[in-house]
């Protein structure tokens, strides 16, 4: 499993305001924000987790995203 593999691994397994707060920050950062294969990558995999959450968590989701974006 390569290094990549393994940092989605563990992204998957966070929850979605993590995730969405990772991505956030991984935009935010000078040397990340350049590495538009690993920032695809995480969108991709918190897609994946957003359309297998439940009701409950999308809500929970929608609403930190809400104050993100505020």
């Amino acid at each position: 499993m390569s290094s990549l593999e393994k940092r989605l691994a563990v992204f998957r397994q966070l929850p979605l305001k993590a995730q969405l707060a990772m991505i956030t920050a991984s935009k935010s950062n000078q040397i990340l924000n350049q590495k538009l294969d690993y920032i695809a990558s995480l969108e991709k995999v918190h897609a994946e987790s957003l359309a297998a959450a439940t009701e409950q968590e999308r809500i929970t989701y929608q609403k930190a995203k809400y104050l993100l974006d505020s």
